[in-house]
């Protein structure tokens, strides 16, 4: 009896919790129309993962919404995939930037070359471990238009890596045929 009371407790308590995430994808800014006319699409892969690149390639083509093209100047949009953590490498001859003791920003050349921590363009918030963004930009002012994280850190998860953009494009079509 005891272990029934403890199990329906939990089960009171923790349902809420459960409930929280459905709420909060749907405060989630709908797709701006130029999103929604786009035709072309480029896949920017800024992850150092090419299978998540091939997932994406594979879940673009089954959806059949969008057509892939080859560089972004052709695309309507592109997605591009980060997972928040970037280095960029400048010559070893260029001015480095300083080290700040306190936040441990900057570092000494290594092999001739200096790295440079960057946040990625329209990333607001950090990317999770074993999580990736896909990022809506448009290609003629590479502003984020839209943006969603997801978590890629398995095969089968990957393949969900468009879910959240397949069903925004669904609500807002949805919301367009009901007017």
């Amino acid at each position: 009896m005891k272990i029934l009371c403890s199990i329906l407790t939990a089960a009171v308590v923790l349902l809420p919790l459960g409930a929280v995430p459905a709420q909060a994808n749907d405060k989630r800014p709908s797709l701006p129309t130029a999103v929604l006319n786009a035709k072309t699409v480029y896949v920017d892969n800024q992850t150092t993962t090419a299978d998540l690149q091939d997932t994406v390639y594979t879940e673009l083509t089954k959806w059949g919404r969008l057509q892939i093209v080859d560089t972004p100047q052709k695309a309507d949009i592109v997605l591009r995939l980060s997972n928040g953590n970037y280095v960029k490498f400048v010559e070893g001859n260029t001015t480095a930037p300083a080290s700040d003791p306190k936040t441990g920003n900057g570092s000494a050349p290594q092999n001739g070359l200096t790295p440079v921590s960057e946040k990625s363009s329209g990333a607001d918030t950090e990317v999770p471990p074993g999580s990736t963004r896909i990022s809506v930009i448009d290609p003629k002012s590479n502003n984020s238009l839209w943006s969603d994280v997801r978590k890629t850190n398995n095969p089968k998860a990957a393949t969900h890596l468009l879910d959240g953009l397949r069903e925004a494009f669904d609500q807002k079509e949805k919301a367009h045929g009901a007017k």
